[in-house]
Parts: structure tokens; C-alpha cells; sequence
């Protein structure tokens, strides 16, 4: 494989180090670069039902056990079902009961092939069997490659919230495939592109005026442009994470859109047919540039030319988008207070100061934030 990016992600005491690989021929770097790892030991590959869909998932078992046979190591296989409703504690039970009924032990390697869901329950897993077994992603989705991969975030879904039961747990490496994307309904792929954006919405002004400059070539996965903007994201997450692993003070601002997105999805009760992630993300988000302004903290000008960006993917922006909600100022505040990110009663919210900036703001009153809902819900 040709590896065409690499970065490291470390921490600042250097309690974890990792590497991303972005290239476009997952097997090949995982030998390369994980032999010793891999060696003689059991693997677990937790696949994403797609590869079942697509059939390719005979070419993914033949390719494990030709690596397998080289290294010695013996491998076992096992599908899931790759929909958020589904990322919840009956699906982890399930495959932790497969895990060790296939007698699993410390030096084992569990590896997750498949977008969000699937390495949010695998890493979720692989932090709490054994009390922690060795986790390498494999990302499918635009959306996992430049977001939930990397920084070490795990967790389920339950009926009070999303991602509300988890753990922090780093993978020993994220194997980043371009190829995979061809592969992805444009749906699934357009919505990994909120998360691109929201880096340089938060961060980077100079990587949102790229992505301005290079719509249409980035939306049809030209080179070098996609691998580029994949690069930028992870580079971005990863000086970040490096910082704050958990999420104690600056990586907050990766939240950002989320608090409305996880309300909204919360209040469909996580239906990808009425909309998915990056969709909600990119909703989450147009409302967070709305409540900025609102606030004073952004520009109108500034915060229109971001939500135009937004559209320009191809994304929604307004919550009349959202197929089917009902919701009201009151539904959405009582979601609002199930946000992990909550704290003595206080609302945290990610706003804007301008493109490339982010701040942490706790201190939004009720009174503002019905006031803004009542205009945002009748807009």
C-alpha cells in the first residue's frame, strides 16, 4: 500500500501514542505497520453489515486469513448491523458474548471494520472486556475517518440520550482507506462532510476558505483534494485530543452543532430515514451560527457565509429539513439537559466568535434560549 499520510497522534505526558494511516489499501498497512502486533495472536474482526450487503465480505475474510496464515494468528469474524438505533446495550451484549465465547484473552487484537457505529461499539467493547483489549479502527465512512475514529471516544446509546454511557479508550491505530468511499451511498457521504467542515468552522480559517475554493472537486473525491481535507480533519482532532483527551477543557469545541444534533436525533428517536449524524451535525450547526449571532458573539455576515458552506455540501440546514419531528422550544430545552456536556443545571453550549473560532459558553439563561428556540422552530 502506498500510505500517502501519516500522523501521530500522542498525548502531552505521553500516556498514549498512535498512529493514522491514510493510504488506499487497508490490509497491506496493517500488515506492514502491525506484524509484531498481530502475531500469533487471536484477532477479532467486527465488520460492518455493508460488507455483507456489497458481498465483499468474502474478499475481507480471504484477506484476513492470508494475513493470518503469514503471521500465525487465528481469526474470527462477526457482523453488525451498522444503524445508530442499533448502537445500544442489547447489540453490545451481543458481541461481547461472542468475544468470549470464542475465548478471548489480554493479548488478543480486536480490529473494527465499518463507519461510526460500528467503532464506537467495538472500541466501547474493547475497553471493558478483560477490563482492555487492544482496538485497531478501520474506518468505512467519511464520517468515521475524519471523526469518531480518532481520539479515543467510545459509547452506546440509551433511551435518555446519545453516547450518555461510554468510555475514553485510544485504539492502538486508525487505518484510514480512501477506497472505502467510493463505496458509500452519496447520503452517508455527504454527511461525513459535516464533520470536515466543522473543523475549519472551529479551528482552521484558512482550511474553510480551501474548502470553499474546492467545493465541487472535494465532493467528487477528486485527488489530492480529498485525501487532503481527510488529512486536515485528523491533524486537527489529533493536536486537540493531544491536549485534552478528556475532554476537560478545549476539546469540548469538537461538540460543536452537536448539542442540538444529538436533541433532534434523540427526538426521532434515532431514525436514519428521517435523518443521520452528519445530517443532524449539519443542522446542529447552522443553529449554533443562528444562536451566535443571536448572542452577539458572530457576525450575520460571517455566520451566513459558513451556513451557505453548509448548503453548498449539499446538507441541510433548517429544522424544517428533519422529516417528520415534532418538536417545540420546551422538547428541545428537556433534551438539551440530557447533553453529557451539562453541568449544575447549566446548558453548555459550542458558539461561534468569527470562522476559525470556537468558545465554550455555560452561562446562556432560559429566558435567551426559549426566546432564540421560538424564533429558530417558526423560521
Amino acid at each position: 500500500m502506498t500510505v500517502l499520510k501519516k500522523i501521530s497522534v500522542i498525548n502531552e505526558n505521553k500516556s498514549f501514542k498512535y498512529s493514522i494511516f491514510i493510504g488506499n489499501n487497508f490490509i497491506q498497512t496493517l500488515e506492514k505497520n502491525f506484524s509484531k502486533t498481530l502475531k500469533g495472536k487471536k484477532i477479532y474482526v467486527i465488520y460492518d453489515e455493508f460488507f455483507y450487503k456489497l458481498k465483499l465480505h468474502e474478499n475481507l475474510i480471504k484477506d484476513f486469513e492470508k494475513v493470518s496464515t503469514k503471521l500465525g494468528s487465528e481469526n474470527f469474524f462477526f457482523k453488525i448491523k451498522s444503524k445508530d438505533k442499533f448502537k445500544n446495550f442489547d447489540k453490545l451484549s451481543i458481541l461481547l458474548n461472542f468475544i468470549l465465547s470464542h475465548k478471548i484473552n489480554r493479548d488478543s487484537i480486536i480490529i473494527s471494520i465499518g463507519g461510526g457505529v460500528t467503532g464506537d461499539l467495538v472500541g466501547f467493547a474493547s475497553s471493558i472486556v478483560l477490563r482492555g483489549v487492544k482496538c485497531i479502527h478501520i474506518p468505512t465512512t467519511l464520517l468515521s475517518q475524519v471523526d469518531s475514529s480518532v481520539g479515543g471516544k467510545t459509547g452506546i446509546n440509551t433511551k435518555h440520550g446519545k453516547n450518555l454511557v461510554g468510555t475514553f479508550y485510544q485504539p492502538k491505530g486508525v487505518l484510514i482507506d480512501i477506497n472505502f468511499l467510493k463505496t458509500l451511498p452519496e447520503r452517508e457521504l455527504l454527511a461525513g462532510f459535516a464533520e470536515v467542515i466543522k473543523y475549519s468552522f472551529i479551528y482552521d480559517k484558512k482550511f474553510f476558505s480551501y474548502l470553499e475554493k474546492n467545493i465541487e472537486s472535494v465532493k467528487k473525491l477528486k485527488s489530492p483534494y480529498i485525501e487532503t481535507i481527510i488529512f486536515q480533519s485528523c491533524q486537527i482532532k489529533a493536536k486537540i485530543v493531544s491536549i485534552d483527551e478528556k475532554e476537560q477543557g478545549i476539546r469540548a469545541i469538537l461538540n460543536f452543532g452537536h448539542t442540538f444534533a444529538h436533541a433532534f436525533e434523540n427526538l426521532i428517536n434515532y431514525d436514519s430515514k428521517k435523518l443521520i449524524h452528519g445530517e443532524a451535525v449539519a443542522i446542529g450547526m447552522a443553529c449554533a451560527f443562528k444562536l451566535s449571532t443571536h448572542m452577539n458573539l458572530c457576525s450575520k455576515k460571517e455566520a451566513k457565509r459558513c451556513i451557505e458552506l453548509i448548503s453548498k455540501f449539499n446538507l441541510p440546514t433548517k429544522l424544517k429539513d428533519i422529516k417528520g419531528i415534532k418538536i417545540s422550544s420546551k422538547k428541545l430545552l428537556d433534551k438539551f439537559y440530557l447533553d453529557k456536556k451539562v453541568k449544575n443545571r447549566k446548558i453548555t453550549f459550542i458558539l461561534s466568535n468569527g470562522i476559525g473560532s470556537a468558545l465554550i459558553k455555560n452561562d446562556v439563561d432560559e429566558i435567551t434560549l426559549k426566546k432564540f428556540l421560538n424564533e429558530l422552530i417558526n423560521e
